[in-house]
């Protein structure tokens, strides 16, 4: 539990943009996918594989329940992509090298008004149209769209969300997993109540954090319960 408060106490400090390396140390992957895929696996090892998440219907608001392997979704999500290998896509007369985007690629892009447009521009190499070079702002939208589906493929595990159906109004969308930020949210309150118990045992007994952490938490719970804290 000691890892629990020092992974809260290091994370919120730190602005959100930022926040996942906090969590995950300088072992934090720059590539999408396998940053996606540490948080999950960091999730799994602090508080089981099994995560409940809640979702909100967009017609009706009718709240939905349901779980994930933690684990078994961070294995899924792929191989990260190298973003200093170049690919290549040529499609209405457009000729475009572009790359994987990378964690840098997407705090830039977070700060511009057109996040999609400018994640797209961060990873266009070079831009051509019927051999003149051209500015990736110039490209219409179905190569754009060809584009964007391009560098989906890369590395399809850059975003994590679910299909979900609606059990009242049967409405269907698609609900994106922040994956650091639900695992700070979980972090934060799990961080929290140990804090509340540690200052009960710290006041009833004298004991210090650290004692009170070396407790199991079914003795611990006992102690709690004794003090009249539960």
């Amino acid at each position: 539990m000691s890892e629990v408060l020092e992974l809260w106490e290091r994370a919120c400090v730190t602005p959100p943009a930022w926040r996942d390396d906090a969590l995950l140390g300088e072992a934090a992957p720059a590539s999408l996918s396998a940053r996606n895929a540490a948080l999950l696996t960091l999730r799994a090892r602090l508080f089981g594989a099994v995560q409940r998440l809640r979702a909100s219907c967009p017609q009706c608001a009718t709240a939905l329940e349901f779980e994930i392997d933690c684990a078994a979704l961070a294995r899924a999500l792929g191989p990260a992509s190298d973003a200093a290998q170049t690919h290549e896509l040529r499609a209405e007369g457009y000729h475009m090298v572009y790359r994987a985007p990378d964690i840098g690629d997407w705090r830039a892009a977070a700060e511009s008004a057109d996040f999609a447009s400018a994640l797209m521009g961060r990873c266009i190499v070079r831009c051509e149209h019927d051999g003149a070079a051209c500015e990736p702002e110039s490209l219409p939208d179905a190569v754009a769209d060809a584009l964007s589906n391009a560098l989906d493929a890369l590395e399809p595990g850059a975003s994590v969300d679910f299909d979900l159906r609606c059990p009242d109004c049967a409405a269907q969308w698609s609900a994106p997993l922040d994956c650091g930020a639900a695992l700070f949210t979980e972090l934060r309150a799990r961080a929290e109540g140990l804090l509340v118990e540690i200052d009960a045992l710290a006041r009833a007994y004298g004991w210090s954090e650290a004692q009170v952490l070396a407790l199991s938490a079914t003795r611990r719970a006992a102690y709690l319960q004794l003090v009249g804290a539960v």
